[in-house]
């Protein structure tokens, strides 16, 4: 798709008459001891699978493992305190609806007990003992850190766990044992990070450019079983919330035939060395070229992204996949699908500059050709995914009364059309069909794209009623994913994230919201996505001036140093984070292994309100 080059409205004339406006709790995770899942959240931010993990409550079933060798066992000698938590350990095992953890219990209990859905994962806690002679009921007090749902799907919590009733422990000829218990799983949150691992399962976008992330947490004891457990998570799907966002190439009736083994059919060191790995697949359903190189795509990317190593011999009813890669696939072959890649970034940074978009050129800056170059009411900007088009928004006299915005579209370097208005635009975000979308006035989401009937711009309405509806409140920025499957959005100070679906009769909804970064409190300003997985704030909290938080809703501070408030837009990419504060644009640099981070000038954007602008 492009735009026009040539504007039905000048940009220039924004100036001169404009329609009157349109009508249109602070903690992170209670207690949570994040080190460890925090220096594992960067090394998954560079690229590795190296986050503490997790899995489901036997979700799948297609792979025998053993039980993780950490977990406890009860010992006759345990009093009740120390075998409740030791059961809340053995919890993290899910084999064979959590028969590690049934040690623990009665027969009767066991019995009784309903292990499916979600595991609430605890910290901090607390049991309150009542003895009777041979029989103890205890009340249990904890923070509440997230859940792990039956899919391998985290996601951060905050506050305490609601009452769960008793719990009951008598004396048994073999020591205490749990005789009653509630339904459902809690899981100590130490025990999580010791037996589970992040790794992400990766499913084609709707457009089929690229790949989207879905991480899951996996407890995979044995290394040459996690390539089996991945791709038959695949074969499963994706978690509820991107079934309407993502495609699945691997969807039923597509099948393993077997367990994932060496490309060479040996069941042991899959992926290690120059082993690779051979995936023999029934039942395949997709023919065309494309559809199977996305098949793929998904598969090597989801190995690959877990240190599993090709090349990947992918069979299906017998033959290869494609007989171009018989011999195997390797990342390269699919690398147009990379979902660590930013297609423009090329491109280059750019920034607004009193008002005006300029380029970087060496150790100066040049307005850019063109209206956007010439305009100087420019207040938000992002170049396509491309890098080649550019959306603006223009604001008249911000800040008055009678305020007025619109949203300008067009060639970087070209002239422009207008494609909306209203008496505020948020910071305008690219997607991967070429099309733009805002905020206006504070609450409604528009999204812009050429029409082929026209060749004009057409404004349509995206229905967020779901994100209305849980989080009332302005939306002060939106910003799509990479993949164009998810928006983060800046409400009332909080990070919230939502799906993004597309209907049947191609209209776009919001879906799903959730908060991420309960750390963050509300002090969130701006954010941009680092990686599809990852994004990056600006806020207006002193000590941590920009902070990073995943999609699972884990939040980590970024370097303050050199950095002053109050902190404005932010821009990111895979590489860099460039923020504006009240001097200019700083930009977040790597000073090499030995050295720590910290944020430097971009000399010719040092200009008070300066602001960033990348391809987003």
């Amino acid at each position: 798709m492009r735009w026009p080059d040539r504007p039905a409205r000048p940009l220039a004339a924004a100036r001169l008459g404009v329609p009157p406006p349109r009508a249109v709790p602070a903690r992170i995770v209670a207690g949570l001891k994040l080190t460890a899942l925090l220096i594992a959240l960067a090394v998954v931010i560079a690229g590795c699978a190296g986050v503490p993990s997790a899995s489901a409550p036997q979700a799948i079933g297609t792979v025998e493992r053993p039980a993780p060798s950490n977990l406890p066992k009860p010992t006759p000698g345990m009093d009740p305190d120390r075998l409740l938590r030791e059961f809340l350990k053995a919890t993290a095992d899910p084999a064979n609806r959590h028969l590690a953890a049934r040690q623990f219990l009665t027969q009767s209990a066991s019995n009784a007990w309903d292990d499916a859905g979600s595991a609430l994962l605890i910290d901090h806690v607390v049991f309150v003992e009542t003895h009777s002679a041979e029989r103890v009921s205890v009340a249990m007090r904890a923070d509440k850190l997230g859940s792990l749902s039956d899919m391998g799907v985290f996601e951060t919590a905050e506050g305490v766990v609601p009452d769960p009733g008793p719990i009951e422990l008598i004396k048994t000829p073999g020591g205490w044992r749990i005789d009653r218990l509630p339904n459902g799983v809690f899981l100590d949150w130490q025990q999580f990070q010791a037996t589970y691992k992040r790794n992400t399962l990766y499913f084609a976008d709707p457009t089929g450019k690229t790949v989207v992330p879905d991480p899951r947490y996996v407890a995979v004891a044995d290394r040459d079983q996690l390539a089996t457990e991945l791709v038959s998570k695949l074969i499963a799907g994706p978690r509820p919330e991107m079934a309407k966002s993502v495609r699945n190439m691997l969807g039923p009736p597509l099948r393993l035939r077997g367990p994932v083994t060496r490309a060479d059919g040996g069941k042991s060191g899959i992926g290690r060395g120059y082993a690779g790995a051979r995936i023999d697949l029934e039942l395949l359903t997709v023919a065309d070229p494309h559809s199977k190189e996305l098949l793929a795509a998904q598969i090597i990317w989801t190995l690959a992204r877990a240190d599993i190593k090709g090349p990947y011999v992918i069979n299906a009813d017998g033959a290869a996949l494609d007989e171009r890669f018989a011999a195997g696939w390797n990342p390269s072959d699919v690398a147009a699908t990379d979902p660590g890649v930013a297609e423009g970034a090329a491109a280059g940074v750019h920034a607004l500059v009193g008002g005006a978009l300029v380029s970087l050129d060496g150790q100066r800056s040049d307005p850019v050709p063109g209206a956007f170059g010439r305009t100087t009411d420019q207040t938000g900007a992002a170049l396509s995914r491309s890098g080649h088009q550019v959306a603006s928004v223009v604001t008249l006299r911000p800040g008055a009364p009678d305020m007025a915005a619109s949203l300008w579209i067009g060639d970087l370097g070209g002239e422009a059309v207008e494609a909306a208005d209203g008496h505020s635009l948020s910071r305008p975000t690219w997607s991967l069909d070429d099309a733009v979308w805002v905020v206006a006035d504070g609450n409604t989401v528009l999204r812009a794209i050429q029409s082929t009937a026209s060749g004009q711009p057409a404004r349509l309405p995206v229905d967020s009623a779901a994100v209305s509806n849980h989080f009332p409140g302005v939306i002060a920025e939106l910003q799509l994913s990479r993949d164009g499957t998810r928006a983060a959005m800046v409400i009332e100070g909080q990070v919230i994230l939502a799906s993004v679906e597309q209907t049947q009769a191609g209209q776009f909804a919001l879906a799903y919201p959730r908060r991420l970064g309960f750390g963050l409190g509300s002090s969130v300003v701006s954010l941009s996505w680092r990686t599809d997985d990852d994004v990056a704030v600006s806020r207006n909290d002193a000590a941590h001036p920009v902070s990073y938080v995943n999609i699972d809703g884990v939040n980590s501070d970024a370097p303050s140093g050199n950095l002053q408030l109050p902190v404005g837009a932010i821009a990111a990419d895979p590489s860099i984070v460039y923020v504006a504060d009240p001097r200019g644009v700083m930009q977040l640099s790597m000073s090499g292994a030995e050295g720590p981070q910290g944020w430097l000038d971009v000399p010719p954007f040092m200009v008070p309100g300066a602001m960033p602008v990348l391809p987003g």
